[in-house]
């Protein structure tokens, strides 16, 4: 089955978790919540969609560089590859959309952002040599955070646009798109965290 890669905008609804992995290297996760604005033509309000979510996993030197970068409530832009998994939990099945990472960075739509290179010792690759920043063991960032953030999105794929031919639908705009609401807090913590940490490839068990 070929790949599915997908470039997805939200913000990010709690600080990067970070994570060993058994060579040595570490996995970074954040969790976006995308959701569409809308004006809607009845009430001339700026709306928003149902917010969804997509577990985000970054590697190598991705992962230190978003482990120091990114917090909660931050609008970012995520390109990777897409992947569905499935799981029970509670005698109920439930999916989760799940990206790894080949690209994050702030939606400076919102915003105003600097780069700053990483230091060297950060691109340092795991057994000597060092990267360009896209692979490293981030010797200077010992996350030390216990489990794993799982199965907490409901994914559900990216919110569809209006509808033309329906006249309530509204209008896609640039209004200004919300930090991490209420809404989306409390949507995501009633998915709850699977506690898993992730096995020597990345992926949880």
């Amino acid at each position: 089955m070929n790949d599915v890669y997908i470039t997805l905008t939200g913000n990010v609804t709690h600080d990067p978790r970070q994570y060993p992995l058994a060579d040595g290297s570490r996995v970074t996760a954040i969790r976006v919540a995308t959701s569409r604005r809308y004006l809607d033509r009845r009430t001339q309000e700026w709306m928003s969609s149902p917010p969804s979510f997509y577990a985000v996993r970054c590697y190598r030197g991705l992962a230190d560089n978003v482990a120091q970068s990114i917090r909660r409530g931050h609008p970012v832009v995520v390109h990777g590859r897409l992947r569905i998994r499935e799981f029970e939990r509670d005698g109920e099945r439930r999916v989760i959309a799940e990206v790894e990472a080949s690209s994050v960075g702030h939606d400076l739509k919102w915003g105003i952002a600097t780069f700053e290179k990483p230091p060297r010792a950060m691109r340092a690759v795991p057994g000597g040599g060092h990267g360009s920043g896209d692979a490293g063991d981030g010797a200077e960032w010992a996350g030390d955070v216990p489990g794993d953030p799982e199965g907490a999105g409901h994914g559900g794929g990216p919110v569809d646009s209006a509808d033309p031919a329906d006249p309530a639908a509204g209008l896609l705009g640039d209004d200004p798109a919300p930090m991490v609401t209420a809404d989306m807090v409390t949507a995501d913590a009633a998915w709850g965290d699977d506690e898993r940490r992730p096995a020597a490839g990345g992926i949880a068990a």
